[in-house]
């Protein structure tokens, strides 16, 4: 009930209660009056009944202002400031109380926020302590989980009844990822998040499977059980996956309820697409490869046939048959040739260049040839500055080391210096010694053998690794007699600092704050799928939205952006957050471009609402929806039921209702109003993503204060918001 409707209903009580004290006074009186007397008090009253009238309505008047006085200075005031040391206590210790009363209120006022100041500075004194206490076990637990956050494998813990507790950036590309090119509203809407069931991304029959094949293990007492599968993920990847089991810490084979030996499960995920599509280009080579024999093979093995069984055979057709074994001995080393290469193209093709600093690669080269070659080589930066190369580290050691064995058997040198710098593009390698030089054409030889050192070594020549790193090497002879022969290997530099594509996506851990891909206490999270009416607030999953539109009347209006977020275990996740902009097929008005600052550009190309609301259906799955003002947002959203297909049955709470229930006597609950008042920084106003933010911010605020007011669950939550003033309005 708002101040103004509470004052109305205290004023028609009080005027209630005045009208029938003096109704039943006057009967009273009337009855004790002489016949003479009631005649003399009639006539009398009807000879000054304009002056009586002004009399009552000038006493009613006053009566009015002095309720009115009464009420603003003590009655609203008192209300107000419990409902504001409420806030002060529970949500927001910052907050003052602000109001208008009489002398005295204002002075318990006073008192109150010297005293909130005074416990404000303790606390924050409390909870320094507490802070510092904790912060080294934090952040070893948000670095361990930083780091299996950005692992390159995907990686998801679930509890026994399929929740995600954990999961990592790479689990989302490797499951979410629409196919290249393709438009993401024709995604099927699959969404990892915390407390989703996997069941949501990954077939449940293949889950079921694998948690039987770990059972099985465990109670064999296998030393390490881990069940197998292969399936589709996102992007037409084809994923290895890997179920380990998490077992209970107090005993070696514990029964839960759910009948798994077990607390939980890690699946990894392994992208083995392109690994699966080599070898089908490889066994389709070889196959290639052994048809061509079988046909040359065969014409050679038909003309020896026949030279042997006919020795006699005259001069004409014995050349005949020694020419179609040149040819066909010619078609099998062009075919051997053809197919190397194209081997070898195959394997370049998937062969994986990491950046690394040079200084680290002519170390271990250096530790190397020392060890496996006795040779000694001296390294000296001539630049003074760090430099990355992009290289297969494997295989470039190999060529160095080759390269250095080489210039050892032909000089007989044992000892080499090691000089780099850079030029505009390449870093260039100079190894140097004393004595003989060595011919270009010596060194094109080289290049043409394979890259083996004793029983070490690849197959691949230093041609082909040279090649497949962009990189050349040259000989250079003394012109000097000071000077040192040399050779020189130029290798593609980097800027310094700068990242590779292949570790951009790679590992960089933070432990500044926590991550929001797990949850642990999920873990211990008590009956998932129980009736959601008594269900405590706190252990619900909510979608927090909010919509913008081209107006504000659902019949003729569209919506044009939808944003939401998701509370999981009282924390808000930001980065499982849905936004999409919709294409109204209509012009904006000027006045809705105003409000929101979304333009008609912006929108177009984006999906119109027949394809972005089946993504927001499917986000949305399981949760509770909670918006501000959400009457207006479901209604957008009932009307678009028909066009289609797609009804939302989710229980929703209102912040706007709850923020009525818990605070009766304030005149805004805006959501500005409400954030200032619970001490919540507005971001992003008036755009879907920020209000759904701003939202959840709210309705986390106001946990605690609900649950102050003896609202726990769902059901308490919903009633109560029904019974407010604001429960009415209707769109």
């Amino acid at each position: 009930m708002t101040p103004k409707n509470r004052f109305w209903w205290f004023f028609a009580v009080s005027i209630s209660i005045i009208f029938i004290f003096f109704t039943i006074l006057s009967i009273f009186f009337w009855r004790q009056l002489s016949p003479q007397e009631k005649v003399y008090l009639i006539t009398l009253l009807k000879s000054n009944f304009a002056f009586i009238f002004i009399a009552v309505f000038l006493m009613l008047t006053g009566f009015v202002f002095a309720l009115d006085g009464i009420f603003h200075s003590y009655i609203i005031p008192v209300v107000r400031l419990s409902e504001e040391v409420s806030v002060m206590q529970s949500v927001n210790p910052s907050h003052r109380i602000k109001i208008d009363g009489s002398k005295d209120v204002m002075r318990l006022v006073k008192v109150i926020n010297e005293g909130a100041d005074t416990i404000e500075a303790l606390r924050k004194s409390v909870s320094e302590k507490i802070r510092t206490a904790r912060s080294q076990a934090e952040e070893e637990k948000n670095l361990l989980a930083s780091f299996m956050a950005e692992l390159p494998q995907g990686v998801l813990i679930c509890n026994t009844d399929g929740r995600i507790i954990f999961y990592n950036k790479r689990s989302r590309i490797f499951l979410e990822e629409s196919p290249e090119g393709a438009d993401p509203a024709d995604a099927p809407g699959r969404f990892i998040g915390l407390g989703r069931s996997i069941f949501g991304v990954m077939d449940k029959n293949l889950i079921v499977h694998a948690l039987d094949v770990l059972t099985a293990k465990i109670r064999k007492k296998e030393p390490v059980p881990v069940a197998h599968f292969v399936m589709m993920g996102g992007g037409a990847r084809l994923l290895r996956a890997e179920a380990i089991p998490i077992l209970n810490q107090e005993a070696a084979l514990p029964m839960l309820k759910s009948g798994a030996p077990f607390a939980g499960y890690i699946l990894i995920l392994y992208d083995i697409t392109r690994e699966i599509e080599n070898e089908r280009r490889v066994q389709f080579l070889l196959q290639s490869l052994l048809m061509r024999f079988r046909g040359s093979v065969a014409g050679i093995r038909s003309a020896i046939e026949a030279i042997i069984e006919y020795p006699e055979i005259d001069a004409d057709q014995l050349d005949h048959f020694r020419r179609i074994i040149h040819s066909e001995a010619l078609n099998l080393g062009d075919t051997l040739e053809k197919t190397t290469e194209t081997y070898n193209s195959e394997i370049e093709s998937h062969w994986p260049l990491v950046y690394m600093p040079v200084a680290d690669l002519l170390d271990t080269v250096g530790q190397k040839a020392k060890e496996k070659l006795g040779i000694k080589m001296t390294v000296n930066n001539t630049a003074k500055t760090s430099h990355q190369v992009r290289v297969d580290s494997y295989s470039a050691i190999m060529a160095l080391l080759f390269l250095l064995n080489r210039l050892k058997e032909q000089t007989g040198a044992a000892e080499f210096q090691c000089t780099y710098d850079r030029s505009d593009l390449f870093l260039h390698i100079d190894l140097s010694w004393k004595g003989t030089g060595i011919r270009i054409e010596t060194l094109r030889q080289w290049e043409s053998q394979p890259l083996m050192i004793e029983s070490e070594g690849t197959a691949l020549t230093l041609k082909e690794v040279l090649s497949h790193h962009d990189a050349q090497v040259w000989c250079y002879a003394c012109r000097e007699p000071k000077e040192l022969p040399r050779l020189r290997l130029f290798l593609p530099i980097t800027a310094e600092g700068e990242v590779g594509p292949e570790e951009a996506g790679g590992i960089s851990i933070s432990i500044e704050s926590r991550p929001e891909y797990y949850d642990f206490d999920l873990f211990n999270q008590p009956g998932q799928n129980p009736e959601l009416d008594d269900t405590p607030l706190t252990e619900l999953t909510y979608t927090v939205f909010d919509t913008e539109t081209t107006g504000l009347d659902p019949k003729i209006d569209e919506i044009i952006s939808i944003g939401a977020v998701r509370i999981v275990n009282g924390r808000l996740l930001y980065k499982e957050n849905f936004d999409q902009l919709v294409d109204p097929k209509r012009p904006l008005p000027y006045e809705s471009i105003q409000f929101h600052g979304i333009r008609e550009e912006m929108l177009a190309g984006q999906p119109p609402i027949e394809k972005a609301l089946p993504l927001f259906h499917a986000f949305a799955s399981d949760t509770i929806l909670l918006g501000h003002n959400a009457a207006f947002d479901m209604r957008m959203l009932q009307m678009k039921e028909a066009s289609t297909g797609i009804r939302f049955i989710n229980p929703v709470l209102d912040t706007l209702l709850l923020s009525a229930v818990l605070h009766p006597s304030q005149e805004a609950h805006k959501i500005e109003a409400i954030a200032e008042r619970l001490g919540i920084r507005v971001v992003g106003r008036h755009t879907a993503l920020g209000d759904a933010i701003t939202t959840g911010e709210i309705f986390l605020k106001l946990l605690p204060l609900l649950k102050q007011a003896g609202l726990h669950t769902l059901r308490d939550a919903r009633v109560a918001s029904q019974k407010t003033y604001y429960a009415r309005m209707k769109y």
